[in-house]
């Protein structure tokens, strides 16, 4: 039978951040919509009915998946590597620079934003169609001239009230947005590897790093001194960006143009300040290996992770 349940957040990644580091091990999981938190094993969290399922003549419809379970299974190799002998390089670096290019372009809200996006492209293209009768009677006409089937029936008075009334939904195919984050990963890709990597260590007075749902985080090194305008858009090939990646709940890296490949041991500071980055851009969910992580607050102070959702509601 095939599987149907289909994993945006792998499951060997995630397992990383789990008590025992292993796939039947349980996360702790904060559910920042609901404000509750409950525990599971890695393959009941980060996926979706039929997220790589892919609808083309003469392909398979699992090629997608079974092509990435591949894929997973080598960056499962990588990432246990790295957590055992530090080494990000060669073989190692470079499918787990992939493994963060593809969380990177990839998961429901993604698409969502990016459906909103196009549809609204879409819609000012309506927009102007439909800003006349005579320029929509030239696009049907050309339309029919391009041998394209079209409904007479439907009148320019209709098309313009059903437009103007809103009530519909712009949607575009799974295929297409699997096109689009394929061709996002090209693109990101010689910007990851043409970073340095710092690679940060955890101890057991600092706690262990945190992931999400949303796991790869690119913010501005300095953001006081972006403009305002530019603050929320940095871009992958900006040289004062700076990418966080948790790797696990004991290692963690960070990828600057003007950074050193090193390894350090993060503070409790350093280790909080880096949970709390992760946890600000967090869509749903956040995961952890134990409850009481270390975060910061509004105010500075360094918090217990069994405290966020009395901060939160407070």
């Amino acid at each position: 039978m095939t599987a149907r349940h289909h994993h945006y957040l792998s499951q060997c990644y995630l397992k990383g951040f789990t008590k025992n580091g292993a796939k039947k091990s349980k996360l702790q999981v904060f559910d920042l919509v609901n404000s509750k938190i409950f525990k599971t094993i890695p393959r009941n969290v980060g996926g979706l009915r039929d997220f790589n399922r892919i609808n083309i003549a003469g392909l398979d419809q699992n090629t997608i998946e079974t092509s990435l379970a591949i894929f997973e299974g080598e960056a499962a190799a990588a990432l246990k590597r790295l957590e055992e002998t530090l080494l990000f390089e060669g073989e190692t670096k470079s499918l787990i620079l992939n493994l963060i290019a593809l969380f990177a372009v990839r998961s429901p809200e993604k698409r969502e934003h990016s459906r909103y996006s196009q549809a609204k492209i879409a819609e000012k293209i309506l927009d102007l169609t439909l800003a006349s009768k005579e320029r929509w009677e030239s696009q049907i006409s050309q339309i029919k001239e391009s041998g394209k089937e079209i409904d007479n029936n439907v009148t320019y008075e209709d098309s313009k009230r059903f437009h103007e009334s809103k009530e519909y939904k712009i949607s575009f195919a799974r295929e297409h947005h699997i096109q689009m984050e394929f061709a996002g990963i090209e693109a990101i890709l010689p910007y990851l590897e043409g970073r340095n990597w710092l690679l940060i260590k955890s101890t057991e007075k600092t706690g262990p790093f945190i992931t999400t749902d949303n796991p790869v985080n690119l913010s501005w090194k300095e953001p006081e001194k972006i403009p305002p305008a530019y603050r929320n858009s940095p871009e992958y090939g900006m040289k004062d960006t700076q990418v966080y990646f948790p790797i696990s709940r004991n290692i963690a890296l960070i990828g600057g143009f003007d950074s050193s490949d090193i390894v350090i041991e993060g503070d409790i500071d350093l280790v909080s300040a880096l949970n709390t980055k992760i946890l600000m851009f967090t869509y749903k969910q956040l995961y952890s290996s134990k409850i009481d992580f270390k975060f910061r607050w509004h105010n500075g102070a360094i918090h217990n992770g069994n405290e966020l959702f009395k901060l939160k509601n407070a």
